[in-house]
């Protein structure tokens, strides 16, 4: 979110700093990786026309740094027979008249050979979804920032911030910063910078692991699409970058960011090929990596974005919730507009910081 509202500050003119505890590039937090999920497919109308926002600004951003970062292989989701969640999601996508398809285990196989669902399932497809490179759009981003004037100071480590003049002042391992305008987009760190708020959130560890079939070709984007198992919370995506990325999107143990144990579950992951080795019988899958990564969980799950409750010039983007990436361009415009102008024309009410009673305030 932080790379996003950087370059969308220096698109627009804003002389801009960015400041990264880390060196850019890192798989420290939340947002690395070769893959993240972009779909429309939600419950809730409004994140349906969030993700519909987005999808230009990563057009606009594959056209500018001239690289292919969003790919729109379709999206599938299933469950058997007694889980509502598809069923509710399908009917928010009939309600909006989004395009879909509800299809049969024996239609699915048609469609994508490599997949066999259980005969009973219920599947949807998504033709408007797919995934995107995470880590080549963080660095598109943060290029395209530069390209636009902005400056990046990373491994520089915010120690504190004070909040108590008109002009917030960030205290670093490089020195002091005073601002006219301040973004913080913390990510798993949101709770330890904006510790004065007692922000209610979660971090939790999840892991990914990397499969490899033995024939490549049925598995790449297009003959396969991005797929997920509504009953086990499995889901996985087509063979990019080291193989075919599988995750429990189920919530991991609790950790603060700085100690997360980034040791891999290999039951977590022999489980993760079993259900794979289910949907895709006959692959021949072997195993080649996994990684970590972090959900900040809200209470209700919604984005937290807006003004800091002490000091108006601050903005925060924070708690994702483990959903959140492929907004982050349309977040990190939203916080732009917010840090430039004071408002925005993106329907954030929902997301303010103080809507939970134990928020800080003045």
């Amino acid at each position: 979110m932080g790379s996003a509202a950087l370059y969308h500050l220096a698109r627009s003119g804003v002389a801009a700093i960015g400041i990264e505890q880390f060196q850019i590039g890192h798989d420290l937090g939340s947002s690395h990786g070769f893959s993240r999920i972009y779909r429309n497919f939600y419950d809730d109308p409004l994140y349906v026309a969030l993700a519909e926002e987005a999808l230009p600004l990563w057009q606009e951003l594959e056209s500018l740094s001239d690289q292919k970062l969003l790919h729109l292989t379709g999206l599938l989701y299933f469950a058997r027979p007694g889980n509502d969640n598809v069923e509710q999601r399908m009917g928010v996508m009939e309600a909006l008249k989004r395009p879909y398809e509800r299809l049969t285990a024996q239609e699915v196989s048609a469609r994508f050979p490599a997949l066999r669902l259980p005969e009973d399932s219920v599947a949807c497809l998504t033709p408007g979804a797919g995934f995107l490179d995470a880590g080549r759009s963080v660095l598109a981003h943060l290029k395209q920032a530069q390209r636009f004037g902005a400056t990046i100071h990373d491994q520089v480590r915010v120690d504190r911030i004070d909040l108590s003049g008109e002009s917030p002042v960030l205290e670093t391992s490089a020195g002091q910063y005073r601002c006219e305008r301040l973004i913080i987009s913390p990510g798993p760190w949101a709770s330890e910078i904006l510790a004065e708020l007692a922000l209610p959130l979660r971090v939790t560890r999840q892991q990914k692991f990397y499969f490899r079939p033995k024939n490549r070709a049925p598995y790449q984007p297009g003959p396969l699409p991005v797929y997920g198992d509504s009953d086990t919370k499995f889901y996985g995506f087509p063979d990019y970058g080291p193989g075919l990325k599988v995750a429990d999107d189920g919530l991991g143990a609790e950790f603060s960011p700085s100690e997360v144990d980034r040791t891999l579950d290999l039951g977590k992951r022999d489980e993760l090929q079993r259900w794979l080795e289910s949907i895709m019988p006959g692959s021949g899958f072997s195993y080649v990596e996994g990684s970590t990564c972090m959900y900040t969980l809200t209470p209700d799950r919604d984005f937290l974005i807006g003004s800091h409750p002490r000091n108006p010039n601050v903005l925060v983007g924070a708690g994702f919730s483990g959903h959140g990436f492929k907004f982050s361009t349309l977040i990190g415009k939203i916080l732009a507009d917010l840090a430039a102008d004071g408002a925005t024309d993106y329907p954030v009410e929902r997301f303010r910081l103080d809507r939970f009673d134990k928020v800080g305030g003045a």
